[in-house]
């Protein structure tokens, strides 16, 4: 299996670095990961549906790249879904599919003065350190309605960087969110990484 990109996202070691390559990655993007069986976006996808039936809710899709975690949530039936991405070369491939209802180029870790109110957050495969980091959780908890929820992936990676998972721990911890639930599964398969899916609640 082809994974030349993805082996040089894993070694990237800097924000900037992955924010490069991911604008050069962007054509071949969904090829690559398809190809090595990237499953995070459908877990998420599968367990948003799981703790909320309605299928009309406002979801934003953060780091949503060229749109397959809004190709999964879209193919649960989930029908209100925006995305948020640094990548405008991303965008510009998320844009073509049709899925958003909006879209928004911003800094994950930045995302000031952004105006909006969702009932779910989904952040697949993107808070890592070289990517978005411990922060979004709580710029996502001021966006968020009230009992909203924030699901988001760390992959073994991550996971395996004690300071970074560390971090992420303690944000939970002192933040006003509620752990309801921590999935460990397969991340992208072809390469033999999983990743835990963190099921966050608004509290109030």
């Amino acid at each position: 299996m082809s994974y030349n990109f993805l082996d040089k996202i894993y070694k990237s070691n800097s924000y900037s670095t992955s924010k490069e390559l991911y604008q050069k990655w962007a054509p071949s993007y969904d090829d690559e990961l398809t190809e090595n069986k990237y499953v995070t976006p459908l877990r998420c996808a599968q367990i948003l549906s799981y703790y909320i039936k309605n299928k009309n809710i406002k979801i934003l899709d953060i780091g949503c790249g060229t749109g397959l975690s809004g190709f999964a949530l879209k193919k649960i039936g989930f029908k209100s879904i925006d995305g948020l991405d640094l990548s405008e070369e991303m965008l510009k491939i998320a844009e073509q599919k049709k899925i958003y209802q909006s879209l928004f180029n911003l800094d994950l870790n930045n995302p000031t003065d952004f105006n909006h109110n969702y009932d779910a957050i989904i952040a697949a495969g993107v808070i890592s350190p070289t990517h978005a980091n411990p922060d979004t959780i709580l710029s996502s908890y001021s966006i968020l309605k009230e009992k909203g929820l924030m699901i988001f992936s760390i992959n073994d990676h991550a996971l395996n960087d004690s300071l970074f998972f560390s971090s992420i721990n303690k944000t939970i911890q002192y933040s006003n969110f509620i752990l309801l639930d921590q999935i460990y599964g397969d991340h992208i398969k072809e390469l033999n990484i999983k990743s835990s899916i963190f099921v966050l609640q608004k509290s109030n």
